[in-house]
């Protein structure tokens, strides 16, 4: 793009071929014979200077640097538009082509004569015979399928200011030149050197470069972001390169689109004659580096989409296992009473142990504590060597039950009392352990 002293914005690539081509157009303008040249023979479409009918196709010419509105110097978007409108009210047109060779051209009116291209009821196919940058890949790009030609260069997205400044060329042949700007708007007149003036320019030139960019993202029905990461940033390329970064569709000629055009009537796709005349696809042994060949648009779609839906999966299945943790952790705390921090410290790190294997494995470790405390005790019993006691000599003969016996030794004896601490209920148990011969007194001497 660039940007003239009257701050217009272009859409258009800057080279020698510019110059040429406009030369060469203002020669067919003002040529004596008024008739521009035609690549293709056919009838004039009704109502246009350029644009022709073969067989149902109207082929409506974008060539040379385009301006906004008529210019006996240049194309233009208003004419383009004239043409494609009347293509569409032809009764005898079924299909269209935009046949391009142009570097581009002013940014106003480009969006416009864009989604003009995008709205047509009709078939619309884009033929890039030599060059279709900057603008002129703008309006490429609204088409729903672009076929190129041999030699020819796409491209060209993105944004670039020229600045002339031709005071200092007019000071020195005498000029004297004065500016008063009202001081109600300071900013009428910025130096482009200064910091505000760069800013005010970038500002105008961003704008424009960002509706370029979702244009051509529009139409090529991918994302903005796919754009500037595979259509350039700015750069050109030969028709192969473009159509293996999804930039074009397929190489063709004008003549063999047109003829491909006319034979399949009123389809609703435009494709190239080519394809026309391929052999139905034998779907059962596609490959990939087949569909790669003839539509890596198409490719790249599926495999965006795939890496899109891979990393949504992946990226939810790691909240759920992150979640997952998180309440396996808290469910390991609840039931963590400080008694086994090796086993929580364990089930906590192994990343699987879940709480209810943890609580298990806690009361099993409490089962056989409880087991070995009872297997040392007898072992402690079983190992102390206990003379049997003395059977306890009362006068006379023991009477009644032994509650009966032991409440009346009880009462009568305080030194009993005072041994049993005053607690007949252990004192009746001892009795009755005694009674049993499973407890002893050992008694010294």
């Amino acid at each position: 793009m660039l940007i003239d002293r009257s701050s217009r914005v272009w859409a258009m690539r800057r080279d020698d071929v510019v110059s040429a081509q406009v030369l060469q157009t203002r020669a067919e303008r003002f040529s004596d014979d008024a008739a521009p040249r035609a690549l293709i023979s056919g009838e004039w479409l009704d109502g246009s200077d350029f644009a022709r009918l073969v067989d149902g196709v109207a082929i409506v010419p974008v060539y040379g640097p385009l301006m906004r509105s008529f210019s006996f110097w240049s194309w233009s978007y208003e004419e383009i538009e004239r043409d494609l409108r009347l293509a569409e009210a032809h009764p005898k047109v079924r299909q269209i082509v935009l046949d391009i060779d142009s570097p581009g051209g002013l940014a106003s009116g480009c969006g416009d004569c864009a989604a003009l291209i995008r709205s047509l009821g009709k078939p619309v196919s884009a033929f890039v015979g030599g060059m279709a940058a900057s603008g002129a890949y703008w309006l490429a790009s609204a088409a729903p399928r672009i076929e190129v030609g041999s030699g020819a260069i796409l491209g060209s997205i993105g944004s670039v200011i020229e600045y002339v400044d031709m005071e200092p060329y007019f000071e020195k042949l005498g000029a004297r030149i004065i500016r008063v700007v009202a001081e109600q708007s300071p900013n009428k007149r910025l130096d482009p050197a200064s910091a505000e003036g760069q800013a005010e320019l970038q500002a105008l030139v961003d704008a424009t470069g960002a509706a370029f960019v979702a244009g051509v993202a529009e139409g090529r029905g991918v994302t903005e972001a796919e754009v500037l990461d595979r259509f350039g940033r700015g750069l050109v390329f030969d028709g192969a390169e473009a159509i293996a970064r999804g930039m074009a569709d397929g190489k063709s000629t004008l003549s063999a689109l047109v003829a491909g055009l006319a034979g399949r009537g009123h389809s609703s796709h435009a494709v190239s004659a080519s394809a026309a005349q391929e052999t139905p696809m034998d779907w059962a042994s596609l490959t990939l580096a087949a569909l790669r060949e003839h539509r890596p648009d198409l490719v790249t779609a599926v495999e965006t989409a795939a890496t899109q839906a891979a990393t949504a999966t992946q990226t939810q299945a790691v909240a759920d296992a992150a979640a997952a943790e998180r309440a396996r952790i808290l469910g390991i705390e609840d039931i963590d009473d400080g008694s086994h921090p090796d086993l929580v410290s364990a089930a906590k790190a192994d990343g699987k142990t879940t709480p209810e294997q943890l609580a298990f494995a806690i009361m099993k470790a409490e089962k056989n504590a409880g087991s070995d405390l009872l297997r040392t005790r007898a072992e402690a019993d079983a190992s102390a060597a206990v003379p049997p006691a003395a059977p306890r000599t009362t006068t006379g003969k023991p009477q009644g039950s032994i509650e009966d016996q032991a409440k009346a030794e009880w009462d009568r004896d305080g030194d009993l009392r005072a041994e049993f601490q005053d607690n007949f209920t252990s004192y009746l148990a001892f009795r009755k352990a005694e009674a049993s011969g499973s407890a002893r007194i050992k008694r010294a001497g």
